[in-house]
């Protein structure tokens, strides 16, 4: 069975894809998960008509679309006077513009309805509570070595496991996070909870000097997720560091009174420390590589994390299909990645530049965004959103 088995190392949501998009290709896979239960991490997610339509090539976008609210505009905000800057219809104009739905969707939902999928899926095995501790190539594939449990062999590794990952580590001891100097605070909040005009069907972007703050329903529109971005010189990493409200609310002195109001309403934010990876010229070799955040983790500037390990997930799969050389298709599959993940990374890190603007510099960007429409600043990134597998 070796030669039609696949290991996956991590069942986050690039873990969860690549498994049912091998499993569609007729592989057997035995997705292994550190963790001994699958729950709740992060907040919100956006995903665009990229991610979308890998998801529909899949089967398990009406699965995903039940739990996701599907914005009807996109807003940029100016987050010291209140006013809007440009925007853009979202929704079916959208969706028309870029070939495939725009959503934003919690996390968890979206964790859950891909975990469904993969249990509904007999090719699968899900392994909980199983670490990968080492792997060692061999001549027809690779033995992953677990902890407290016997070694498992299988025709190629995927490292999916995240920004720490441990394949990459084996792979690349020399690739180390970058610490951004940036924490993103996450909190959701019931749409109740806030005045009207605050939870609306819409994604806002509020930028101001040296932070931002995004805002945009998930649940069903039941409730809105914020992220607020601020500077932080704490490298501590993590999905649950508590933060505290009123060094949150420290970086937004003289925003205006909606922002300040979102801002206010949760009653616990959670603290991320910001890292991300310099674009690796190589990521695999032999019968093992690497997919999502393992491979090219990146700012969450322009929303391309999960979309990023979605798209991989897709063209993995492709890649293997009916290949007879394994270790050959993975280089297939890195090449066809690497050069649009680069630049994706690239291009997440200069909107964290763009977004944290001061001064001069902030009025001018200012300017130029109220001067240019909304479908312009969705244009400029057809690159991205129109891709396809």
């Amino acid at each position: 069975m070796a030669a039609r088995h696949i290991a996956i190392a991590g069942a986050g949501i690039g873990g969860l894809t690549a498994a049912l998009a091998l499993a569609r290709a007729g592989f057997a896979v035995t997705l292994l998960e550190r963790a001994p239960a699958l729950e709740e991490a992060g907040a919100g997610v956006q995903l665009a008509a990229n991610a979308t339509r890998c998801l529909q090539s899949l089967g398990v976008y009406e699965r995903v679309a039940e739990h996701a609210v599907f914005p009807q505009s996109f807003e940029v905000m100016d987050g010291r006077r209140g006013a809007r800057l440009t925007g853009a219809p979202m929704g079916a104009q959208a969706e028309a513009r870029f070939g495939g739905p725009f959503l934003v969707i919690h996390r968890a939902d979206l964790q859950a309805a891909l975990l469904a999928a993969v249990r509904e899926t007999p090719a699968i095995t899900l392994r909980l509570g199983h670490a990968v501790e080492s792997f060692e190539a061999e001549g027809d594939g690779v033995t992953v070595h677990l902890a407290d449990d016997a070694p498992l062999h299988a025709a190629a590794l995927i490292g999916a496991d995240g920004l720490r990952s441990m394949v990459r580590l084996a792979l690349h001891p020399e690739a180390k996070p970058s610490f951004r100097h940036r924490a993103a605070w996450r909190a959701t909040v019931p749409a109740q909870a806030l005045p009207a005009h605050l939870a609306v069907p819409a994604t806002r972007l509020w930028l101001g000097p040296g932070a931002h703050l995004v805002s945009y329903p998930v649940q069903a529109g039941r409730a809105v997720n914020l992220v607020a971005v601020t500077p932080d010189a704490r490298e501590a990493h993590g999905w649950s560091l508590e933060g505290a409200p009123g060094e949150l609310l420290s970086h937004y002195p003289d925003w205006s009174a909606d922002a300040r109001a979102l801002l206010a309403a949760p009653e616990r934010w959670l603290r991320w420390a910001l890292f991300d990876l310099d674009p690796l010229p190589v990521w695999g070799a032999g019968p093992v590589t690497l997919l999502g955040d393992a491979a090219h983790a990146m700012p969450p500037f322009l929303a391309q994390g999960a979309a990023q390990a979605i798209e991989d997930a897709v063209v993995l799969a492709d890649c293997l299909d009916d290949a007879g050389d394994i270790p050959a298709a993975l280089r297939r599959y890195e090449a066809l990645r690497q050069p649009r993940t680069a630049r994706v990374q690239r291009a997440a890190r200069g909107m964290d530049r763009i977004y944290h603007l001061a001064g001069p510099a902030r009025l001018a960007r200012d300017l130029v965004m109220r001067a240019r429409s909304g479908n312009a600043v969705l244009e400029r990134y057809r690159w991205i959103y129109d891709w396809r597998p």
